[in-house]
């Protein structure tokens, strides 16, 4: 049972990120391709420190990972079943 409840848990934590709208814009943008902060931004309609707080959130929950190139940081999807979750998402709607 405790293998149910564990598993319940990490699907809860991914779900919660589906079920905010600027979340779920953030990783359809990122869906193919690494971007940066500037290139995240562009694409919702959040502030810096909000997109911040989004983007660390999800690192910290093992669904993005990030890499610093120069003075900028990348993020890209890390959990392939996120990826997955996504294609499934654009083909229904």
């Amino acid at each position: 049972m405790d293998k149910v409840i564990k598993k319940a848990e990490q699907i809860s934590t991914i779900l919660k990120n589906f079920s905010n709208k600027d979340k779920l814009a953030i990783l359809c943008y990122l869906w193919n391709e690494s971007k940066n902060v500037s290139d995240i931004l562009k694409c919702s309609k959040i502030s810096q420190s909000q997109a911040s707080q989004f983007l660390n959130k999800m690192k910290l929950e093992w669904i993005l990972e990030s890499e610093k190139k120069w003075k900028e940081v990348y993020y890209k999807i890390q959990n392939k079943k996120i990826l997955e979750i996504i294609s499934s998402l654009k083909n229904i709607f």
